[in-house]
């Protein structure tokens, strides 16, 4: 297979050594956004609502309406990740650190189910999960979420380790496209995906997803190695000796000085990424004895309804909640992947 491609371009194509010293991707809240936030949990206590309930306008941040919009703007057009600190962890119980995390993500996108539970908060910790990157332990591989935007918020840090590592999946792609464009070629035809170890039975996808495609005039991508079929179990006829070093390739790029950001996510920070445009990934970790003080950051998924729709081919599973993102609660209504 032989094919031509273009380098991919725009502000979300960044090495990290380009940000090497930069805090312009950090945003600190002031005292008055401080004090918008609080009035906003306030608000959600005395109505008694549910995170699904909240709405942009019960969570009304007027002091942070204009950062919001270059926030906005930022994920979607630019580089595609900011971080955000200046929240006092000692100050709101976890209960209300979710309600801040969905709250903000009012203000961003449509906030979505992140499993077959029906999880709109996903709890980043170690508590032995299979499967599912965030309920393992341990360092997790260069992937993407198969959503339009994370948000992580961090709760509790690991005594020692856990950094976040984000890079572009963009400046990935022209690597390879100069390096490697016979293995760029086979990222492109993508992979079959079926249902990670652990989680349920959603069957193997009849089409190969991309890593990469083209929507527009744009480069997009999908990436989700935990549940390409075949690439765990270490049998040739899974995937090809083409298709594995593709992979191995991608990932091997992903993690060379001067191409990811480090970031050491501290309690109260948050994180949000453009999974189209972004990859990220975990170092190992040595937690604390203490469970109660163990690693926790909490995870919100957004789709983001107003950017152009992804190609059909990086379908993965079929429309199951708002704006096609996400798993509804209830084992009866556990999806089927996309045809």
């Amino acid at each position: 297979m032989s094919s031509t491609h273009y380098a991919a371009t725009g502000p979300a194509v960044w090495l990290g050594e380009a940000y090497a010293g930069s805090r312009e991707w950090i945003y600190h809240f002031s005292a008055d956004a401080i004090a918008d936030i609080d009035q906003a949990i306030r608000g959600v206590r005395h109505k008694g609502l549910q995170l699904d309930d909240i709405t942009a306008a019960d969570f009304d941040l007027p002091s942070l309406a204009a950062d919001l919009d270059r926030m906005n703007a930022i994920l979607g057009e630019g580089r595609g990740f900011v971080l955000l600190k200046g929240l006092d962890p000692t100050k709101y119980s976890d209960r209300e650190f979710e309600i801040i995390l969905w709250g903000i993500g009012t203000h961003i996108g449509i906030g979505v189910s992140q499993s077959h539970l029906g999880d709109r908060i996903g709890q980043v910790k170690d508590v032995g999960g299979k499967g599912r990157y965030y309920t393992a332990g341990g360092p997790i591989e260069v992937h993407m979420d198969p959503v339009d935007v994370t948000g992580l918020l961090c709760l509790r840090q690991a005594k020692q380790g856990g950094e976040s590592w984000i890079m572009s999946s963009l400046a990935l792609h022209n690597i390879l496209l100069d390096e490697r464009p016979d293995l760029l070629d086979c990222l492109y035809e993508g992979f079959h995906y079926g249902g990670p170890q652990g989680g349920p039975n959603i069957g193997k996808t009849p089409h190969r997803l991309p890593v990469y495609a083209q929507t527009g005039d744009e480069t997009v991508a999908f990436y989700l190695p935990a549940a390409i079929v075949g690439r765990g179990s270490g049998t040739a006829t899974d995937l090809s000796p083409t298709q594995r070093e593709a992979l191995a390739y991608l990932d091997q790029a992903a993690v060379r000085p001067g191409v990811y950001i480090r970031m050491d996510l501290q309690p109260g920070d948050i994180q949000f990424l453009n999974n189209r445009k972004l990859f990220h990934a975990r170092t190992d970790y040595l937690d604390h004895e203490d469970p109660r003080r163990g690693r926790h950051l909490l995870r919100l998924w957004l789709m983001m309804p107003d950017w152009s729709a992804l190609p059909t081919s990086m379908r993965f599973i079929d429309k199951t909640d708002r704006a096609g993102g996400g798993i509804p609660k209830g084992s009866a209504q556990v999806p089927q992947v996309a045809g």
